[in-house]
């Protein structure tokens, strides 16, 4: 697809390959800015997945129709949707500066983090650079919940920041979200990112609530802490860590889902420095 051009769009460069897409840098001709064109492509060399390669399509078409009902500064936009010659169909997304893991790094096994290149070695972030991204998380899912829409994967690669220094936090990807309370797989099929899930999620799409997202942000909370995930033996969050942030974190993970609070809680409990 090098230097194809999409309607308006001259696509200049391959990005990556996801699970179920392929990413290009484009340029929008008519708007005179870049963009990010997703095209929908399942990578055969991926673990089988939950879903048939169909039913991975309507999802995709469905993520852009969620997408276009939201209005939110921390969630990514989209420009547009549509299909290319063959039909196969695509989102125009913003180009934003980097994902979270640019910043924490990646994880791995212990004993092949030493061999890893420095900048992609699991790492904590200051705390006045976790806060604000912290915020940004908690106050999109806030937003989602409120219309009833549950995201099922939130985990650092799905946090976009407009800049590495200070940027905005934007929660994006939304093929594994619920709309509703209408089951959209089958009750027993397991989805997610096995580091991030909840307790109730690991047993199956079918028992989620907005408190999943919840757990799954205070693993994100721990990671971007302490550097590690809260799986990893010996590692904790940092001893000097305000007792009122740690008391959130760990109320975020508590195993059982009525025990967390709600992400409004959460956000309410970020600024005040203070349980509600």
């Amino acid at each position: 697809m090098s230097m194809e051009r999409i309607g308006r769009y001259v696509v200049t460069r391959f990005l990556i390959q996801t699970a179920f897409a392929r990413l290009y840098l484009a340029a929008d001709m008519q708007l005179g800015r870049s963009v990010v064109i997703k095209v929908f492509a399942v990578d055969n060399d991926a673990p089988e997945p939950p879903f048939s390669r169909d039913e991975w399509r309507r999802r995709f078409v469905a993520e852009g129709r969620i997408m276009a009902r939201l209005d939110h500064p921390h969630i990514l936009a989209i420009h547009e949707t549509g299909s290319l010659d063959d039909g196969i169909p695509f989102h125009v997304l913003p180009l934003m500066a980097c994902n979270l893991p640019r910043l924490i790094g990646f994880d791995a096994p212990e004993s092949v983090i030493p061999s890893l290149p420095e900048e992609e070695r699991p790492k904590s972030l200051p705390l006045a650079e976790c806060l604000p991204i912290l915020r940004g998380v908690l106050a999109a899912l806030a937003y989602l919940h409120a219309r009833r829409i549950i995201h099922r994967d939130v985990k650092p690669n799905n946090v976009l920041l407009s800049a590495r220094e200070s940027g905005v936090a934007k929660l994006c990807d939304f093929g594994f979200a619920r709309v509703g309370e209408a089951a959209d797989t089958d009750p027993r099929a397991w989805i997610g990112t096995p580091d991030f899930i909840s307790p109730e999620q690991a047993q199956g799409a079918g028992g989620v609530s907005d408190r999943t997202d919840v757990y799954s942000a205070g693993v994100l909370a721990y990671r971007m802490l302490s550097g590690r995930l809260p799986s990893v033996p010996g590692v904790g969050l940092p001893s000097d860590l305000p007792p009122w942030l740690a008391d959130l974190v760990m109320a975020a993970m508590a195993a059982e889902p009525s025990r967390r609070p709600s992400a409004e809680e959460m956000l309410r409990w970020l600024i005040s420095g203070a349980r509600p």
